[in-house]
């Protein structure tokens, strides 16, 4: 075992790896920690993310952001890396309890009523 924390377990989200740094979000009520992956020091000590109760969905990252959304269909976009960077605030109209899945660009919700495709034009 090359390390080990005892502050970063979820109950349902699986923490995303990305460039070297493991997102967190703690007990699924939308606070956020960030660790880095080779060492298990805290790059992101624990903060909240905004407009977040509850996360089912397991973050992602891709081009440089992580994505974290909540049940209620709220996603908050974060700036990776050593700072805590909130780009973007976004919310659907709908209930989102699976992981995104970024291809190709773009990033998929699935909704409980659609799924969702946002992507540049």
């Amino acid at each position: 075992i090359a390390w080990s924390a005892d502050d970063a377990a979820s109950y349902v989200p699986s923490p995303a790896l990305y460039q070297g740094q493991l997102y967190f979000i703690k007990a699924n009520n939308g606070i956020l920690m960030v660790r880095d992956a080779e060492t298990g020091d805290v790059v992101i000590k624990e903060t909240r993310l905004p407009d977040i109760t509850s996360v089912y969905a397991s973050p992602v990252a891709a081009d440089g952001r992580v994505y974290v959304t909540g049940r209620d269909g709220t996603t908050v976009v974060l700036k990776h890396g050593a700072q805590f960077e909130v780009l973007a605030v976004n919310k659907l109209d709908d209930e989102i309890d699976g992981s995104a899945a970024v291809v190709d660009g773009a990033l998929y919700l699935r909704g409980k009523n659609f799924l969702y495709c946002i992507a540049a034009d």
